[in-house]
């Protein structure tokens, strides 16, 4: 009764939160530099490249770009001149990216969403609502190739599998390179009305000068995908917004044979579905899907448990990719209300979806996220319904209020429900804190339970210091969430300096020392950590981690592996961790990572080795080596997984991809092939193999699929 009370005490102090009217973020922010948009009036502008249209020459541009790196807030070496222009139905870029020494800009990456870390590349910020906690991002390198992302949550979540329908070219020039972006305002989300505000900001990567700058300054600590630091775009009036419909229709077939635990089976399959979506004009999208399919999705790659908790894989499925960010809520990968994976996924294997949708988007300060699906049924699992309700609320600059609901229900089991709340507040640049509130509940009355979350951040310059403490109740069950650990107080806290030496081979320095210590609802001891770091971030692009951590442990009798227990005591053992990455930017770039120290009386050493690079224009080949030895007196037993990966990028359109795997611990090989056409705007072909060796047999799957993108009105 006390734990509903307070539910419901706080709700309606939310509410009236919610419905009060939001300050203009306008007069809390401080001066930033401003670009005013060029109408094209009658001129006609030719995604080329070239930059050869008159408004490009004459009107206002965005100059004098300010270092990040290697030399913070001095003007940038490479000079760059951008404009931005706007018509009935497009926002244009123009970029022409000097630079000091022309033959030595670079690019090797077409593959669409690439990371351009080993490329020349320039990138562009729109925060379109002007809210300062979404936008949009688009880059590009010297080959036209193209890497898109929804930001969200002032900067904390970017979701790079989204796709946007917009068009670039590049090309190099004798004084360097240039860029031309052409991005439909349809791309773009935006509240009506003329002479609009936007945020904006530009990034600038030169790989050979080893130097990052800004459009809007930003001093080291702060990062291209904090939106509220961006600067202002005026003068926007888009008067119309087209094609508010789009119809994606799909047609597949499958091969697939399993010869595993005796069987020896082949089924074809032949099947089509459609996904719908629709924008209204209050800027809320309408997405609806029958006969789901997601077999295009990229496979999960192997991971080895070193714990007693479960494994998190990330969401990659296109339909719960797109608008994620209205959604989110919680600490990613330890307690979230909604995890989409919890849709159509059952110990990961896939179970058909019959159909569903969702509507999200923004109105006036709003964000709103509705979803609701239905999975079939299949092999013992009884057809399933979904739903969340997800509202957010802008409270001047970089804070924000929500809550967020869901549930779940099938035939054969109780409806499960999650309510919850959150917030965020930053009274400035420098502090933020956050917080949020969960319930479970269940027509079950002994399945309820509660977790709560509260955090305060400082960061300037110089010092990080955080402090936060989360409490999970032991019988929390947000049945369409993830939760790593139950029945846990846990209390967090750090503090981070980071001095910048004015000259040297080291760019910043970093020391850290962080304290961990948890217990269990009737608070007996469980786990404690004290971290301790050294690294140093090297003007050459090199980077050097050192770690101590002292470690004290008490976890409940758990098998780590079949016929090995770590019996219940406690254990007291110490970490220690290099880690070392090169620049990425090099022919050959690494990663590794050295770690040694006690495991639950007896002892751990795991080497992770990770090479990349890229032999020639649009190649990219990666290998991964991970092991794990471990020494009980229970017993010894290692865990190693290989992994080798190449994307070959034919053309800025057709893209070659493998991904080879093997785990020695589970005996387990598998490969993933995959040929992706973009064959028409937005509509793909694909052709997929997946060849598997298990323990107990092989399979194999051969898919080819078709979409194609329709926009009627």
């Amino acid at each position: 009764m006390k734990s509903r009370h307070a539910t419901t005490c706080f709700f309606l102090i939310s509410l009236i939160v919610l419905s009060t009217p939001p300050k203009t973020s306008h007069a809390q922010e401080l001066p930033k530099r401003t670009l005013t948009a060029i109408p094209v009036g009658d001129e006609v502008i030719e995604i080329d490249g070239l930059l050869n249209e008159r408004l490009w020459q004459t009107g206002a541009a965005a100059t004098q770009f300010i270092q990040q790196e290697p030399h913070v807030g001095t003007d940038a070496k490479a000079v760059s001149v951008v404009r931005m222009a706007y018509d009935a139905q497009y926002l244009y870029i123009g970029a022409l990216l000097n630079d000091p020494e022309p033959d030595a800009v670079q690019a090797d990456e077409r593959q669409e969403d690439g990371l351009f870390d080993r490329s020349d590349s320039f990138a562009v910020l729109i925060d379109s609502y002007h809210d300062h906690q979404n936008a949009f991002f688009f880059e590009t390198n010297p080959l036209s190739a193209v890497s898109d992302a929804l930001v969200s949550q002032e900067g904390t979540q970017v979701n790079r599998d989204w796709d946007g329908s917009w068009r670039v070219s590049a090309r190099r020039t004798p004084t360097g390179w240039s860029a031309e972006f052409r991005i439909p305002f349809e791309t773009l989300r935006f509240r009506p009305g003329d002479a609009q505000t936007w945020g904006v900001q530009f990034r600038r990567r030169v790989p050979h000068l080893k130097e990052i700058s800004f459009w809007n300054p930003l001093t080291s600590e702060q990062d291209f995908f904090e939106i509220s630091r961006s600067g202002h775009l005026e003068g926007i009036e888009p008067t119309q917004r087209i094609r508010p419909l789009i119809i994606k229709p799909y047609v597949k077939e499958s091969y697939q044979k399993d010869t595993t635990t005796g069987n020896d089976r082949s089924d074809t399959e032949f099947d089509g579905g459609m996904d719908f979506r629709y924008r209204f004009r209050t800027n809320l999208t309408l997405d609806l899907t029958y006969n789901t399919d997601f077999a295009e999705t990229e496979v999960d790659r192997f991971q080895a448990n070193l714990t007693r908790f479960p494994l998190f894989f990330p969401e990659k499925r296109e339909f719960f990719l797109e608008g994620k960010g209205y959604y989110d809520f919680g600490l990613s990968g330890r307690v979230q209300p909604f995890f989409s994976r919890r849709i159509g996924l059952i110990n990961r294997e896939a179970i058909p979806i019959l159909g569903g949708g969702k509507m999200s988007g923004k109105v006036g300060p709003y964000g709103i996220g509705t979803l609701f699906m239905k999975t079939e049924s299949e092999h013992g699992n009884p057809g399933e319904r979904f739903g969340v309700f997800r509202l957010s609320r802008d409270l001047g600059l970089r804070s924000n209020i929500g809550m967020i609901a869901t549930g779940r229900k099938d035939p054969d089991n109780p409806h499960k429900e999650t309510l919850g709340f959150d917030g965020v507040f930053a009274p400035n640049q420098y502090l933020s804190t956050n917080a949020f509130w969960l319930s479970s509940d269940s027509s079950d009355p002994t399945e309820q339970g509660e977790a709560s979350f509260g955090e305060i951040t400082w960061r300037d310059p110089f010092w990080r210091i955080q402090l936060n403490h989360l409490r999970i109740d032991e019988d929390f069950d947000p049945a369409l969430g993830f939760v790593q650990q139950t029945d846990l107080r846990e209390t967090y806290g750090y503090v981070d300096i980071r001095p910048q030496p004015e000259g040297g081979i080291v760019r910043e320095y970093g020391f850290k020392t962080e304290i961990t210590y948890q217990t269990d609802d009737r608070g007996g001891f469980l786990y404690q950590s004290n971290y301790n770091r050294f690294q140093a971030d090297f003007r050459s692009g090199d980077f050097l981690l050192i770690s101590v951590d002292p470690q004290r442990e008490r976890p409940e009798e758990f098998d780590i592996r079949p016929g090995i227990t770590i019996p219940q005591r406690t254990y007291e053992y110490t970490h220690t961790n290099i880690y070392f990455s090169s620049d990425t930017r090099r022919p050959l770039s690494s990663i590794v990572s050295l770690l040694w120290g006690g495991y639950y009386g007896g002892r751990r050493t795991s080497l992770d080795i990770i090479l990349t690079t890229a032999p020639r224009e649009g190649v990219k080949v990666g290998a991964g080596w991970e092991i794990d030895w471990i020494r009980l007196p229970q017993g010894d037993f290692s865990a190693q997984i290989l992994s080798a990966d190449i994307a070959w990028s034919l053309s800025n359109r057709l893209l070659l991809q493998g991904l080879f795997q093997w785990d020695k611990e589970e005996n387990s090989t598998a490969a993933n092939l995959r040929l992706s056409w973009e064959y028409y705007e937005r509509s793909w072909f694909y052709f997929i193999i997946n060849p598997a060796h298990q323990r107990d047999g092989n399979t194999l799957s051969i898919l080819t699929k078709i979409t194609f993108q329709w926009e009627p009105l």
